[in-house]
C-alpha cells in the first residue's frame, strides 16, 4: 500500500465563494517540539479574493520555536479593469497574532467571511 505524502491531513477551512487559497501548508497538527518541521514554511496559508481585493498571508514565528505564534497579515489590492493588480496599490490592513491554532483558524475564516 502506498504511504501518504504527509503524515497529517490539511487543516479544514471554511472558504467562502470568490476566495482562492493559493498556498496551503497548514496541517491538522499542533505546534510542538516534535512537529515544528510542519510549521517552518515561509507561508502557511495565502489567499485572495479578486472581487473585493482582500488578501492574506500567514506564517509561524519565530521559526522552529514551539512556543512561537501564528501570524496573519491582512491586506487589500486594487485591480484594473482587466483584473491585473495595480502596481503600488497594496494597502496593509493589519496583523493578528496568537499562539492558539484554533483562534488563528477562526480569525482566517472570519476575515474571509467579512471581506
Amino acid at each position: 500500500m502506498k504511504q501518504p505524502r504527509f503524515p497529517y491531513p490539511l487543516q479544514p477551512l471554511r472558504v467562502p465563494g470568490g476566495w482562492h487559497i493559493t498556498v496551503n501548508t497548514l496541517f491538522e497538527v499542533e505546534p510542538g517540539p516534535d512537529t515544528m518541521q510542519w510549521f517552518s514554511s515561509a507561508l502557511l496559508l495565502w489567499g485572495h479574493c479578486r472581487d473585493s481585493g482582500h488578501a492574506f498571508n500567514s506564517h509561524f514565528e519565530p521559526e522552529d520555536d514551539p512556543h512561537g505564534e501564528f501570524v496573519l497579515e491582512m491586506s487589500k489590492v486594487q485591480y484594473d479593469r482587466h483584473g491585473k493588480a495595480l502596481k503600488g496599490s497594496e494597502a496593509f490592513l493589519g496583523e493578528f497574532r496568537t499562539r492558539s491554532k484554533a483562534a488563528f483558524v477562526e480569525r482566517v475564516e472570519q476575515y474571509m467571511r467579512e471581506s
